[in-house]
């Protein structure tokens, strides 16, 4: 304080960032009237068409070949940047983590090794993940950020914002032409000096210079970026065919045998050949599966290339073509993550709420407390479903869910947990009610919905919770042709025969059946006695209920193999071998055998529907835990404990256990 009066120091020599000011000028900035950060804007056109678009309805642009003396990148080239400064190998100095920078950052002019250089906003990189690819989010995420620049801004200068506006971003959704783009109208809105009351100002990207932030950066001699500035960044080098006539879905047989191969030759054979996006992705995953991301190839025209580098083509050519479902698919396996992730899971759990994601009840899937990106993304990793749409899907949930909580916390009133893999089983069952689906067909209808129609229906969901919480409910029931007459005391023979329980290993069922999952261990007769099930339902779903890929579909099969055929044995292994968990694995197994052997004992027992294992599964753990003496409206909460209890039970209370949820699914077909 003495050198501050002495004019020895500033207080801007202690406090460049002058954040001892923030408080005063939050306070100011909150009040009606007073003067807030005025934001600039500079918009870039992606070429001089677009260029004269624009100006025909007043919106001046410029292109970056235009800017000969500025370079224009994207923010990840400022993070790689500042993972180099601070580095040091010699002593053991990493640098800066990678990180993502949000608009604050980039907002301004950096002077870097005598080049002046601007940053495109984050936020706007569709590479990165794809919510601006929906036009709903585009417009609402630029206006987000603008406010919350001008909220924020502390540092000397005004803030800068580059814009780089592309023709596919007045193409979203519906609009057929420029002048229907909702786009357009922020633009004329910027124009105007106003967005939603925050305070803008257009004008070029030198002009903004002079009154702009400017930021000098010393990285070390030796760095480079290692991707091109915008304006030398070439046209986009294709290596897969691409015919938009030609993207249809395949159907469930195909999309079965695609998984199910494993010739790599045959499967590159076939990319190099195809045209369909929803073919290349699942070639692609399949190759991804078998020999990793970074497995390289030759394509056609000779060009080496990496299964991500056509992953990251399929990404971009379905965006061009909004096909959300092969969108999600890409984004799952290249392993995209939202920037604003964590942000979202942070504002949830400090309203006190807790997430569990996936669709495991166990307390290893919560999320209790804020975490950075990658942390969430690997729980997300370990608990999602076997589709790696699911974690796009829940991203975009978790995304919703803090921005419902800010805007409508009354939803959530007696919610303590956000089961997010739940809440996609609640929407799912909506769309299958809707539209007469099955759940699996449902869950694709759900994949196809851009970003915008999924939060709508999760408002959806959550407005109706309670009776959607029923339609789940019901939709799960197995109507019998005939109710009258059925024996459901009845055990798999290895187990009827059984004089004793024999003793578990270590005096647990739930180890007992993680290392007879691990070995794989099956009944005697047990693929012909899963084919012979097969006569009295539909199908027969093992594994992930929503994807569709785990049915047997009784008429197909039935068709064309025979009980003691070794392709339909592997076809039941591969599906069961796909359950992560080797524990559930058996407990299938075990439900199987059950299934099997009441369907013996009864041969009028025909089911109308298909029966979905994790259903049965889950109304006998319910079942059993009730029978406890538990209640049944804390039975969400306590879903942990009860299938860790149930874990525990001998086979044989586990058999009878599924005989009884079978008994209730069946009783509840009746009543719907």
């Amino acid at each position: 304080w003495r050198m501050i009066q002495d004019n020895l120091l500033s207080v801007g020599d202690l406090d460049p960032l002058g954040r001892h000011q923030q408080g005063n000028q939050s306070k100011i900035s909150s009040q009606p009237g007073k003067r807030r950060s005025l934001v600039q804007i500079a918009l870039l056109a992606e070429n001089v068409q677009l260029q004269t678009e624009l100006a025909t309805y007043g919106i001046a642009t410029q292109t970056p070949q235009e800017l000969e003396a500025i370079q224009v990148r994207q923010a990840s080239d400022l993070t790689d940047l500042y993972a180099h400064i601070g580095s040091n190998a010699s002593l053991g100095l990493t640098g800066r983590p990678q990180r993502r920078l949000r608009s604050l950052t980039t907002s301004r002019f950096f002077k870097i090794q005598g080049e002046t250089v601007v940053f495109l906003p984050s936020f706007l990189d569709s590479r990165q993940f794809y919510l601006t690819l929906d036009y709903h989010f585009l417009v609402a995420q630029i206006k987000g950020e603008l406010a919350y620049i001008c909220r924020h801004w502390y540092d000397l200068g005004r803030p800068a914002v580059i814009l780089l506006l592309t023709h596919k971003m007045f193409e979203l959704g519906d609009s057929q032409s420029l002048d229907q783009s909702p786009l357009l109208g922020l633009m004329k809105q910027l124009r105007d000096g106003d967005s939603d009351g925050t305070p803008v100002q257009l004008g070029t990207v030198q002009q903004l210079m002079l009154t702009a932030k400017i930021e000098r950066v010393a990285p070390p001699a030796i760095f480079q970026f290692e991707q091109q500035s915008i304006q030398q960044v070439a046209q986009a080098q294709h290596s897969l065919k691409f015919n938009l006539a030609e993207n249809w879905p395949l159907s469930q047989t195909q999309e079965f045998r695609l998984e199910c191969e494993t010739n790599v030759d045959l499967l590159m054979r076939t990319l190099r050949e195809s045209t369909n996006l929803y073919e290349q992705i699942g070639l692609l995953e399949n190759l991804a599966r078998l020999n990793g991301l970074n497995f390289e190839f030759v394509m056609g025209d000779a060009t080496r290339v990496t299964v991500r580098e056509l992953l990251t083509e399929v990404y971009e050519n379905a965006a061009e073509t909004e096909l959300w479902t092969v969108i999600r698919r890409a984004a799952g396996l290249l392993q995209k993550i939202d920037m604003g992730l964590s942000d979202a899971v942070t504002d949830i759990v400090i309203c006190q709420k807790q997430i569990s994601v996936g669709k495991s009840y166990t307390e290893e899937s919560l999320i209790t407390e804020p975490m950075s990106h990658d942390d969430i993304m690997a729980k997300m990793q370990q608990f999602c479903s076997e589709d790696v749409r699911d974690l796009a899907l829940t991203q975009e949930i978790l995304i919703y869910l803090s921005v419902l909580l800010k805007t409508n916390p009354t939803l959530f009133d007696g919610l303590l947990t956000l089961r997010v893999g739940y809440l996609i089983l609640l929407i799912t069952s909506a769309i299958a009610a809707e539209k007469e689906l099955s759940q699996a067909e449902a869950y694709e209808v759900l994949m196809q919905l851009s970003p915008f129609d999924v939060k709508s229906r999760l408002l959806q969901v959550l407005e109706g919770y309670s009776g959607y919480n029923q339609t789940l409910f019901q939709r799960e029931s197995l109507p019998l042709r005939q109710q009258n007459g059925i024996e459901w005391s009845i055990l798999p023979e290895a187990i009827a025969q059984a004089t004793d329980e024999p003793a578990p290993i270590s005096n647990s069922w739930r180890l007992q059946r993680q290392q007879d999952g691990m070995l794989n261990l099956i009944p005697e007769a047990f693929y012909p006695n899963v084919w012979q099930v097969l006569h009295h339902c539909k199908g027969l779903t093992i594994g992930d209920k929503l994807e569709r890929r785990n049915c047997l579909d009784s008429e197909l099969l039935l068709s064309d193999t025979t009980p003691e055929e070794k392709d339909f044995a592997l076809r039941v292994d591969h599906l069961l071998n796909k359950i992560s968990a080797p524990e559930y694995r058996q407990l299938n197994v075990e439900a199987l055998a059950e299934v099997a052997a009441i369907t013996q004992q009864n041969s009028n027992f025909q089911v109308e529907g298909t029966i979905v294992l994790d259903v049965l599964i889950g109304h006998a753990v319910r079942i059993f835990w009730l029978e406890q003496g538990n209640r049944e409206n804390q039975y969400h909460e306590e879903k942990s404990a009860a299938w860790q209890a149930f874990y525990e039970t001998p086979p044989r209370t586990c058999a009878q256990y599924i005989a009884k949820a079978l008994q209730f699914l069946t009783e509840l077909g009746s009543t719907v």
